[in-house]
C-alpha cells in the first residue's frame, strides 16, 4: 500500500453511527421504558401529551434518533457477529449497510409524514 495514497474506508461512517446508536440506546430507552412502560399505563401521562409531542419539529427529531441509530448499531453488530462466527455473507457490508440506509430513508419518509 501506498503511503501517499491510502485505501480509503468506509469504516469511519460506520463506526460514527454504530456508536451513536450505542450512546442513544444506553441513553435514552430507559427514559422511554419509563415513559412508556410505567408513566403511561399508570395514568400519569396521557396518550394526548405523546401524540402532541411527536408532531412538533424537535419531536421528529428524538423519534428519527431513537429509530434510526440503533438501527445502525445492531446491523453492524449483525454483521461483525456474522463474521466473528466465519459466516461470510458475499458483499455483506453492502448489504448490511445498505438496508441500515433504507431503513432510514424510509423512517424519514414516515416521519416527515406525521
Amino acid at each position: 500500500m501506498d503511503k501517499l495514497n491510502p485505501k480509503r474506508s468506509n469504516e469511519p461512517a460506520v463506526w460514527l453511527l454504530f456508536g451513536a446508536g450505542g450512546a442513544v440506546s444506553a441513553v435514552f430507552f430507559p427514559v422511554l421504558v419509563l415513559i412508556l412502560g410505567f408513566l403511561l399505563p399508570f395514568g400519569l401521562v396521557t396518550p394526548d401529551n405523546i401524540i402532541a409531542f411527536a408532531h412538533t419539529w424537535i419531536g421528529k427529531l428524538a423519534i428519527l434518533a431513537l429509530l434510526i441509530f440503533p438501527a445502525w448499531c445492531a446491523i453492524h453488530r449483525i454483521h461483525l457477529g456474522l463474521h466473528d462466527f466465519k459466516v461470510h455473507v458475499p458483499a455483506g457490508g453492502v448489504i448490511f449497510y445498505g438496508l441500515a440506509a433504507l431503513y432510514s430513508l424510509l423512517t424519514i419518509f414516515a416521519i416527515v409524514n406525521i
